[in-house]
């Protein structure tokens, strides 16, 4: 009866000794065999929530590194069109893209690196920067969508945060992607980054004109 008391699913549970063929030893070996089963199913459902928790990670890692990809082909055919068709004028250009690009694509070897070292993930670096440069960049990288005009807001003074750079890269390429996704293909399209401060904080805002979130 104690023993039946204890039976727990994911913790060991100790099979009972009873030598003699009656109806008690009939119930123990019933237990004995139930509590095998329930040894077995506790290693599957382990076995599942691992496998569950490497495919959201997956699933996550594959949406960080798809989010960037499109608006950095857009920059290139971007460039690639003002090339061919004003080619004196192109090294500005071909300075701040290249940036942006570069910037962007260590952001993704970071984030391959996290998948790889997952034990360490998510590990911030944190650092002081210009968070200025960094808004400026990634609107700089999502601009170009079609349909959709991606308006900046700067203020004129330099803000210096302490945080994880590439983090914060993230965010801003998830909020504006999820922004640009969230506006109807029948609408024109108008979001809105901005940059300014409160309350002696620097407050990075990304709005848009989409279908929004429900209340509750």
């Amino acid at each position: 009866g104690e023993k039946l008391q204890e039976v727990k699913l994911g913790k060991p549970n100790t099979p009972l000794d009873w030598e003699t063929k009656d109806e008690v030893g009939t119930l123990i070996a019933e237990y004995n065999k139930m509590i095998k089963k329930l040894d077995d199913s506790a290693n599957l459902l382990a076995k599942s929530e691992r496998e569950g928790a490497w495919r959201e990670m997956a699933k996550q890692v594959a949406h960080e590194i798809k989010n960037p990809l499109t608006p950095m082909k857009l920059s290139i055919q971007y460039l690639k069109h003002a090339f061919q068709s004003n080619p004196d004028n192109i090294e500005p250009l071909m300075q701040r893209v290249s940036n942006t690009l570069i910037e962007q694509i260590d952001n993704l070897a970071h984030i391959a690196n996290e998948f790889s070292n997952f034990a360490k993930m998510p590990r911030a670096n944190n650092e002081e920067f210009v968070v200025n440069d960094l808004v400026e960049s990634v609107h700089d990288l999502f601009k170009e969508v079609k349909s959709t005009d991606v308006f900046l807001t700067l203020p004129q003074k330099d803000y210096t945060v302490f945080a994880d750079r590439k983090q914060l890269m993230r965010v801003l390429n998830n909020l504006i992607k999820n922004a640009v996704e969230a506006i109807p293909e029948e609408k024109d399209g108008a979001i809105k980054v901005s940059l300014f401060e409160r309350d002696a904080m620097a407050v990075i805002q990304v709005s848009d004109n989409g279908v929004g979130i429900p209340e509750e």
